[in-house]
């Protein structure tokens, strides 16, 4: 293979990294629409409106999730495929590579958002939870972290 298609062969590939990583921002930040709209749905009175709705969002979440999936697996397999050129061949291609580096750190941050939101969830989906006990553990842990800051600056083991 001449340098030509070689480095032509590399872009293409290069391209389609940043297309994967683009379809996986999009679900991404579908899902975090959705965790952040499931928050609200959970505060709700209980309904059957309200099922159905969680129902359906749960169902757009894991179509979002499958295509997450898809698009990590194809992702690894296209750098595999350039990985070990990817420092050499990648200097005539510096802003397109930087973009996809960035991308891909926003792609990180948004995995974090969709955690900490489900996290916020968590205690929302169990039973005979809602916002007062919420706001009760919110005042315990923050009394338990200042307990543990009070004590870290007066040099004293908690």
């Amino acid at each position: 293979m001449n340098n030509q298609v070689a480095d032509d062969l590399f872009a293409t590939k290069l391209a389609l990294l940043q297309e994967i990583i683009d379809k996986k921002r999009a679900a991404l930040q579908a899902i975090l629409a959705i965790c952040e709209n499931q928050e609200q749905i959970y505060l709700a009175p209980p309904s059957e409106t309200k099922r159905e709705f969680l129902i359906e969002m749960g169902k757009e979440k894991q179509k979002q999730i499958d295509e997450i999936i898809t698009c990590d697996a194809v992702f690894q397999r296209v750098f595999d495929e350039v990985g070990a050129d990817f420092e050499e061949k990648s200097k005539p291609y510096a802003e397109q590579a930087r973009k996809l580096q960035s991308d891909i750190k926003e792609v990180l941050e948004l995995d974090v958002k969709i955690r900490a939101q489900e996290q916020k969830n968590m205690p929302l989906v169990r039973p005979n939870t809602g916002a007062e006990r919420l706001q009760k553990e919110s005042q315990i842990n923050t009394t338990s972290v200042n307990y543990i800051l009070e004590q870290y600056k007066n040099n004293k083991k908690p």
